[in-house]
C-alpha cells in the first residue's frame, strides 16, 4: 500500500520512484517557500532554501549511508560505481524537483510577490552577468570553469564536514536556476518559452550539478566512513579509492558541462 512517510522519509523507498522523487523535491520547495513566505517574507529568498534543505536532509543522509555499506560488501570497482549511480540519480531527481518548484512559482506568483521571494537570486544574477560580458569566449570558459571548480570544492568542503550540508549549495543553485528558467518564460513567450528555456540550462546545468552531487557523494560517504568509526585499513583504503573516482569523474564532467555552456547553450 502507497504510505505517504516512505516517500517523504525512507530513502530506499524514494530511490525506486524516480517520479516521486521529482515530486517530493516540489513538494519540499514549495511548503518551503510558503512557509518562509508566512514566517519571515523579507528573508524569504533565502529561508526558503534553507527549509528546502531542511526538509531533505533525513531522506539525503540515508542514501549516503546506504552508499557507505555499499563500500563494505563491494566486490570490485565497477560494481560500486554502478551502485553509486543509482545514488547520484537520485539526487539529480531531487534537484529537478527544486527546479521545477523554483521555476513554476516564478510563473505562478504576482510580480509584486515574486521579486520580494527571489530576491537574492536575482540581484546575484548581475554579477554573474557582469562576469562574462565583454569577454572571448576562451576567457568566459576559464572564467566559468574556475567558479565552477570553486563550487565543486565547497560541495566536497561542506560534505566531508557536514554529511548532506552540500545539499544547500545545491539546493541555492536549484533555486538560481530555477527563477531564471521561469523569468525567461514569464518575461518572453509564457509557457510556450518553457522547453526552450529547460532546454537552454539544462544542457550544461545537469552535467554541472551531477559533478557537483558526484563530488558531494564523495565527501559524504567519508564523513559517514569516519562518524560510524568504519575506518579498517583495508575498507578505508577501498573508499578513498572509490571516492577519488568520483571526484575525478566531477571534474571532467565540470570541463564538459563549461564547453556545453561557453559553446552550445550561449548560442541557442
Amino acid at each position: 500500500m502507497f504510505k505517504l512517510s516512505d516517500i517523504l522519509l525512507n530513502p530506499k523507498k524514494s530511490k525506486r520512484h524516480p517520479i516521486e522523487i521529482i515530486l517530493l523535491g516540489f513538494f519540499y520547495v514549495s511548503v518551503s517557500l510558503l512557509l518562509s513566505l508566512w514566517i519571515f517574507p523579507e528573508y524569504s529568498s533565502l529561508l526558503m532554501v534553507f527549509l528546502s534543505v531542511i526538509a531533505c536532509l533525513y531522506v539525503a543522509e540515508g542514501v549516503l549511508i546506504m552508499e557507505e555499506d555499499k563500500e563494505k560488501k563491494a566486490d570490485s570497482e565497477s560494481w560500486i560505481l554502478k551502485e553509486h549511480l543509482k545514488a547520484l540519480w537520485f539526487f539529480i531527481l531531487l534537484f529537478l524537483g527544486f527546479v521545477f518548484a523554483f521555476a513554476f512559482w516564478t510563473i505562478a506568483l504576482p510580480e509584486s510577490l515574486s521579486s520580494v521571494v527571489f530576491n537574492l537570486q536575482k540581484s546575484s544574477l548581475p554579477a554573474i552577468e557582469s562576469i562574462t560580458g565583454n569577454a572571448t569566449s576562451n576567457e568566459v570558459l576559464q572564467v566559468i570553469l574556475f567558479n565552477n571548480l570553486r563550487v565543486l570544492l565547497l560541495a566536497l568542503l561542506f560534505s566531508l564536514f557536514y554529511g548532506a550540508g552540500a545539499i544547500f549549495i545545491l539546493a541555492w543553485n536549484a533555486s538560481i536556476m530555477g527563477f531564471v528558467i521561469g523569468s525567461l518564460t514569464k518575461n518572453s513567450l509564457g509557457i510556450a518559452a518553457l522547453p526552450y528555456a529547460f532546454l537552454k540550462y539544462f544542457m550544461h546545468g545537469i552535467p554541472e550539478m551531477l559533478a557537483y552531487f558526484a563530488a558531494a557523494l564523495a565527501g559524504g560517504i567519508i564523513f559517514m566512513a569516519i562518524i560510524r568509526r568504519d575506518i579498517e585499513k583495508d575498507r578505508i583504503k577501498r573508499t578513498l579509492r572509490d571516492t577519488s573516482l568520483l571526484i575525478a569523474a566531477s571534474i571532467l564532467l565540470l570541463i564538459i558541462a563549461a564547453l556545453v555552456e561557453v559553446y552550445i547553450s550561449s548560442s541557442i
